[in-house]
């Protein structure tokens, strides 16, 4: 079994509604990087979020405009595959 670099990372989105935490994911240092690569594009549509408690919610164009969205980097593990 190999022995794989993982992440758990937080997407964080603030606007003035409030502060939306999205559920904890375990990603690939690829995905990680393919997240960050697709977060640039982020202002050119809506958005969609699984919270952590579990509610899903959508953001419109004209709100994502008016928001933040961070890429929380919060721990690192190792995971065998």
């Amino acid at each position: 079994m190999d022995n794989i670099e993982k992440f758990e990372i937080q997407l964080i989105l603030e606007n003035s509604f409030g502060e939306f935490k999205g559920k904890i994911a375990l990603v690939t240092q690829e995905q990680y990087l393919n997240i960050l690569n697709m977060s640039k594009g982020f202002y050119s549509s809506g958005f969609e979020l699984t919270c952590e408690d579990g509610t899903f919610v959508v953001f419109p164009p004209e709100i994502v405009n008016k928001s933040i969205l961070k890429v929380k980097k919060i721990n690192k593990k190792n995971v065998q595959e």
